[in-house]
């Protein structure tokens, strides 16, 4: 916090590391829902890769941890980045979910690995939420009559 009691970063970093470890844990249900409905979970061409378990949790909690606490050291200097990186985040799981979608092996390997970008793009999107309320104007002071 600063001299006057404001906080210095619009979001603290423990939601991200909750947001990260839900998420992983969210994703990995989905992976077995995803195994259990008849997903090989294998992607490629030659060879065929198989997503393991492993995989979907490497690729859940490192990006949104690494990733997570750039925005939360940059936003500690630029607070309107915050934002920003909240919806390029959000975007970029919605969007890369055409990649397991292209070279899944089979329908519902497709299927499952798209929900899973959808729940870490989720993720993403609510661990940064400029969540400091003392940095929020009151909403009564910003409306003009």
């Amino acid at each position: 916090m600063t001299a006057q009691g404001q906080p210095k970063s619009p979001f603290n970093f423990i939601q991200v590391v909750i947001a990260a470890l839900g998420a992983g844990y969210l994703n990995a249900i989905i992976f077995f829902i995803g195994i259990a409905s008849g997903a090989s979970m294998k992607v490629g061409s030659n060879p065929e890769k198989v997503v393991g378990f492993d995989n979907i949790l490497q690729f859940t909690w490192l990006p949104l941890l690494v990733f997570g606490l750039v925005v939360f050291l940059i936003g500690r200097a630029k607070k309107g980045f915050v934002k920003v990186a909240q919806w390029i985040g959000l975007i970029i799981a919605v969007v890369s979910m055409i990649s397991p979608i292209m070279i899944s092996a089979d329908v519902a390997t497709g299927v499952t690995l798209s929900v899973i970008h959808v729940v870490t793009g989720a993720a993403w999107f609510f661990a940064v939420h400029y969540g400091n309320k003392k940095l929020h104007v009151a909403s009564k002071d910003v409306v003009v009559a």
